[in-house]
């Protein structure tokens, strides 16, 4: 019978370590609240058929589970061997030791950080069997045994979610039943696994690394969260009363995967964020955000400044003169980085050389950005430094040795590109040194306090090298992730924003080494207010940046709508503001004052979304709102749109509050009665933002 190796209580969380009948040990997070009868028969059977870790070693039986490597031999072979606890001045880190009688084994860490509402996990696996081991699959973190407090094997009780990605259409999301996703129990057995995630260098690219399992019964979430900037996995797996959700790598199947782990030697995963709440998928992620604000401060950026971006002004073809001349504008207002985006260089819109086009900036980049600086304002500007394309130089056979290959070949146009161009090998050091002359020594030299990195290519699930091809691609975006790093090391004041395709690599281990994302590049359209919502629930709004263009044509009721998007995350100003009228223009700068205003909700909170009607990119309708509560409570801050064949929308507060300002007044009508508040749309796309003062 399952017995408890260890309980603990961190916040409002409990954690349970099980040991099972294999003499392997299970982790059970549940809310202090809802931790019961855990070790029933019901679920002595589950737990037999959980583990910490999954993980395969290449010389033993997949077991192959419905594809999957979940219940393979070198799982079979771990005995629990010891547990402890590591004690810092900040944090506390459960390790979990099994080893098999060959020597290899894993340490499993669950460290949490004090006061937070979460944990972040990962898994070394070590080996000291005299031999090399060639690892072929490995979790981050596993939650096994899910749900403990269900009475029946939970197909209709269990809600799996995920968050779909996409170009334009990032952060939308999904919630299935497990009858729905053919995860039931069959009559005799059950053994079915829902697998997926991504594969190459755009890790955001089809799925958000976010997964989560409610109990509907008894109002239980639990989810998790990857941060890792390549190929990732996603599993859901169930095997008889048994469901698992794990997150890692992507294995030696699907990301051709396998790390040689030599005598002596270990191999860490990614980390992962872990939560349990009691609530729904919003609690959950306000919960998993809330843990991302340690990096985010660590940073360093001061402020919720405001942005400029010229490229839907220009697209593409920005000269010295225009961006003056729009800082002359934005100047007057609180406009604080101003970008300068891509076709500043030569050749023209072909990354590689980063050479000043003179015909655009004819007095050289140190000249232009020392005007922006003396507006006070600091000058930003757009790179796409991981690649190069024709017909730049170094897109020529002559750099070929610094190139990221496959087969003996440079990459070039590999279907899930995106694009011709070929890929730096940040491995190689000879490239780091390049990169380090063209971008770092050119940023400082031209006195750049910001960087736009962009990225809209992958060169594939595999690149050459020493170990597997998916390793090598790993190892090569590790190397890419500690340049970002170097950057921020040798210009301490910069600013990184994190793009790619727009919303591509929207995880935490790039957001977490940068100052904000691009959250899409909904540049014009009426998605651009649903994209910004939905990522409430996915990435921090005081990170994600979000494109608010105007045009002179545009009627009051568009302003209104595109201005209060810019409300749900960081607000990024780009289009013909030159072309304004005064009117607009004092329109503009009436909503940075309020934005300053209530940057501190956006900066910290939680969110909730609300809609009258299904999430859709192309042809939204009803209403949409985002809530969004101070830290204390004390304020709320509604964003709200009226889509086509806009309607009432009615929402239930966490408590009593009155109506303090609002950005716009006769666009939407807002009632409140009690806790509720009544949204109504006078008008199809229109938008307003009303700070609700706590009574």
């Amino acid at each position: 019978m399952s017995k408890i190796i260890n309980q603990y209580k961190f916040k409002d969380m409990t954690v349970s370590y099980i040991l099972n009948d294999n003499n392997r040990a299970v982790m059970v997070i549940l809310p202090s609240s809802q931790v019961a009868d855990i070790l029933s028969n019901k679920n002595n059977e589950v737990y037999n058929n959980s583990s910490l870790v999954h993980l395969l070693i290449g010389s033993h039986n997949a077991g192959m589970l419905s594809n999957s490597f979940k219940f393979s031999e070198t799982l079979s072979l771990l005995r629990f061997k010891e547990q402890y606890l590591e004690e810092c001045e900040d944090s506390i880190t459960v390790v979990t030791v099994e080893e098999a009688e060959e020597g290899f084994g894993i340490r499993h860490r669950l460290c949490w950080y004090k006061n937070e509402n979460g944990f972040e996990v990962n898994t070394e696996f070590y080996n000291n069997s005299g031999r090399e081991l060639e690892l072929e699959y490995l979790t981050s973190v596993s939650l096994d045994a899910l749900s403990p407090c269900l009475d029946n094997e939970g197909s209709k009780n269990l809600v799996f979610h995920r968050f779909k990605a996409g170009w334009c259409m990032e952060g939308l999301h999904l919630a299935n039943t497990l009858t729905e996703l053919g995860l039931e129990r069959a009559w005799a057995t059950s053994a079915e696994s829902l697998k997926f995630g991504a594969v190459g260098a755009r890790a955001v690219r089809e799925y958000h690394p976010y997964c989560a399992i409610e109990d509907t019964e008894n109002n239980i979430i639990w989810g998790t969260y990857l941060a890792h900037n390549a190929s990732w996995q996603m599993e859901l797996t169930r095997l008889l009363d048994g469901v698992s959700m794990s997150i890692g790598l992507a294995d030696s199947v699907t990301g051709h995967w396998s790390k040689t782990v030599k005598n002596g030697e270990s191999f860490v995963s990614p980390t992962a964020m872990v939560s349990v709440a009691k609530g729904s998928i919003a609690e959950l992620s306000n919960r998993l955000l809330s843990m991302r604000h340690r990096a985010i401060d660590a940073y360093g950026e001061e402020g919720m400044q405001i942005i400029y971006n010229e490229f839907v002004t220009t697209w593409g073809k920005p000269t010295e003169n225009n961006m003056l001349e729009m800082a002359d504008i934005l100047s007057k207002g609180k406009t604080k980085y101003m970008v300068v985006d891509a076709g500043w260089f030569k050749p023209y819109m072909a990354p590689g050389d980063w050479i000043v086009d003179r015909k655009v900036f004819p007095n050289g980049m140190k000249s232009y950005t020392d005007k922006i600086r003396a507006k006070g304002m600091i000058p930003g500007i757009w790179m796409e430094f991981e690649c190069a394309e024709a017909p730049a130089k170094a897109f020529g056979s002559e750099f070929d040795d610094l190139k990221l290959k496959k087969n003996g070949r440079v990459i070039v146009g590999e279907v899930i590109n995106g694009r011709r161009e070929n890929f730096f090998d940040f491995r190689n050091q000879k490239a780091v040194e390049y990169l380090e002359e063209k971008v770092i020594k050119f940023l400082k030299d031209n006195g750049f306090g910001y960087i736009k990195v962009d990225y809209n290519t992958s060169p594939g699930a595999v690149v050459d090298g020493e170990e597997s091809g998916g390793e090598n691609l790993r190892l090569h975006m590790e190397k890419v992730r500690e340049f970002f790093i170097k950057m921020k090391k040798e210009i301490p004041d910069l600013i990184i924003e994190n793009c790619a395709s727009g919303g591509c690599r929207l995880e935490p281990s790039m957001m977490d080494i940068t100052a904000m994302s691009s959250a899409s590049d909904t540049h014009e359209g009426y998605e651009g207010a649903i994209v910004a919502a939905n990522l409430h629930y996915v990435t921090p709004p005081r990170q994600n940046q979000i494109w608010c263009t105007l045009k002179p044509e545009y009627s009051r009721e568009r302003f209104s709508y595109i201005i209060s998007q810019g409300f749900l995350g960081r607000l990024c100003w780009s289009g013909l503001i030159n072309e304004l009228s005064e009117e607009q223009l004092q329109e503009m700068f009436k909503a940075e004052e309020f934005y300053e205003k209530v940057s501190p909700v956006i900066k910290h909170g939680d969110s909730y979304i609300y809609r009258t009607d299904i999430c859709s990119f192309y042809s939204p309708t009803g209403t949409q709102a985002v809530v969004r509560y101070s830290e204390d409570k004390n304020q709320a801050l509604i964003v709200a749109h009226g889509l086509e064949n806009a309607k009432n929308l009615e929402i239930c507060l966490d408590r009593e509050y009155i109506i303090s300002e609002s950005l716009y007044n006769d666009n939407i009508d807002i009632r409140i009665c009690g806790n509720k508040l009544t949204i109504s749309p006078k008008k199809n796309f229109v938008g307003d933002v009303i700070l609700l003062q706590r009574i």
